[in-house]
């Protein structure tokens, strides 16, 4: 009887929160559509948009690593300073961890300035001098927004971690829509342009978010002890090793879609886009709220609740991926045309997009359970898991797409990036459902208590 009511109030209480943020994505993806659909007017699938994608590919990486590792560690790392200590100690560690990161960010991105032309050749070797002048110069414009990048997914974790989603959904929603801004006020239409309106966006969604972080005096300034630092890098390195397994393949593509024929790196950033529209829809709510409430249960020891509350995430998952599916599947040329077909977004550009699309499908599923089994791993401290899963994409894709490349070409990459999705996702039900059976099915409380007693220790 109490499980029943603990589970009715799960879902009275998140009901409102779930169609709040449902409508905060909503405004989100259409900012970033227009965006997107503004800068394929312009450049279409061309080497002046793939110079800017290569240029900006390492700051882009590094958001997305930390956006991933990085506000991951300052949820969990908030609830476990809250648990021991209070709030106000919580957010004094939160603090120390600020003063850090920035500091570490600011000389990085000195060094990537500093050395952007040798970056540039390696991570894409097979462009023409021209294109790779340009990329090279998008990465020196681009170098300075790493600071603004890392703070912003600092922060966002730490409000997601106060219960805040509403104030990291407005921040993410200026972080996607301002890059196109200086090709639409000014008159150069050029990759180094789109550069600029990456440094606005990273700079403005930071800005806010530290606004309203300050407002409610959620970050105190303290310098953390060795002590913690240990605890935190300790902590973290896992998630962070995931990170960069995961978002490196991506570094891979541009690696290896540099030899195409111009406009091949451009092709599979817009056939990424889709799928991302329509994953990051699908997993809005749970990817901004799942960690929090779970870590939160976890610490305090309300296992019965996390298992209920995952367990109703997973049934939503599966249908959502689905009807995702076969949307995309039905539908993914519409979505190309609707997103993308006007300008200089001609024929041939929606045909290989659409392609892409499709070949992503793999891709697409895996990402959606990834999201919720990555934030199981994380609430659960199982680095193991997390490592052994994105290393297997890693190296399956490492492996996989020269292989295909050869063999299929720009579609090769595309099949090889779902394979490689799909045996990373096999790999983390395995360990995951393996080792904490009660967030997956109904068990006993024996099978409970040993499960908690494997997370503890």
């Amino acid at each position: 009887m109490e499980h029943s009511q603990d589970l009715h109030e799960i879902k009275v209480s998140k009901k409102w929160l779930h169609l709040g943020l449902t409508a905060m994505w909503l405004v989100q993806t259409l900012v970033s559509f227009l965006a997107q659909a503004i800068v394929a007017a312009y450049f279409g699938a061309s080497a002046s948009l793939d110079a800017y994608l290569v240029g900006t590919a390492i700051p882009t990486t590094i958001y997305m690593i930390v956006s991933t590792g990085l506000g991951a560690t300052a949820i969990v790392h908030f609830n476990q300073a809250k648990a021991r200590g209070g709030e106000s100690e919580a957010r004094e560690k939160i603090g120390g961890l600020t003063v850090g990161i920035s500091t570490v960010s600011v000389v990085a991105a000195i060094l990537i300035f500093l050395a952007a032309d040798g970056l540039i050749g390696l991570i894409a070797p097979g462009l023409r001098n021209e294109v790779r002048q340009q990329a090279v110069a998008c990465l020196r414009i681009s170098a300075p927004s790493l600071p603004f990048v890392i703070l912003f997914c600092l922060l966002s974790g730490l409000l997601q971690a106060e219960g805040r989603f509403y104030a990291t959904s407005i921040g993410s929603i200026l972080f996607v829509g301002l890059v196109p801004l200086p090709v639409l006020v000014g008159k150069e239409v050029s990759p180094e342009a789109l550069a600029w309106g990456f440094d606005l966006s990273a700079g403005t969604g930071c800005l806010v978010l530290f606004v309203l972080g300050a407002f409610r005096h959620s970050v105190k300034m303290r310098m953390l002890s060795r002590v913690e630092w240990k605890h935190v890098i300790t902590f973290s390195m896992p998630a962070f090793a995931a990170a960069c397994f995961t978002h490196g393949i991506w570094l891979l593509e541009r690696y290896f879609a540099s030899s195409l024929a111009p406009g091949g790196i451009s092709a599979l950033n817009y056939g990424q886009r889709i799928v991302n529209f329509v994953a990051g829809g699908l997993t809005f709510a749970t990817s901004t709220t799942l960690l929090s409430y779970l870590s939160d249960w976890l610490e305090s020891g309300n296992t019965a609740r996390a298992g209920a509350f995952n367990r109703r995430i997973i049934g939503l998952t599966t249908r959502s991926a689905i009807a995702g599916m076969l949307g995309l599947l039905l539908g993914g040329e519409w979505l190309v045309r609707l997103a993308f077909a006007r300008g200089q977004f001609d024929e041939s550009a929606v045909e290989l997009t659409t392609t892409v699309v499709h070949l992503y499908l793999g891709v697409f599923v895996a990402y959606l359970f990834s999201v919720v089994l990555g934030r199981n791993a994380l609430a659960v401290n199982e680095g193991k898991v997390m490592v052994a899963s994105t290393g297997a994409l890693f190296v399956s894709y490492l492996i996989v797409a020269p292989v295909l490349q050869r063999i299929l070409s720009l579609q090769g990459l595309a099949l090889a990036a779902s394979l490689a999705w799909l045996l990373s996702l096999s790999v983390y039900l395995f360990g995951m459902c393996r080792k904490y059976p009660y967030l997956y099915w109904q068990v006993t409380s024996t099978d409970t208590n040993q499960s908690v007693s494997k997370r503890m220790s």
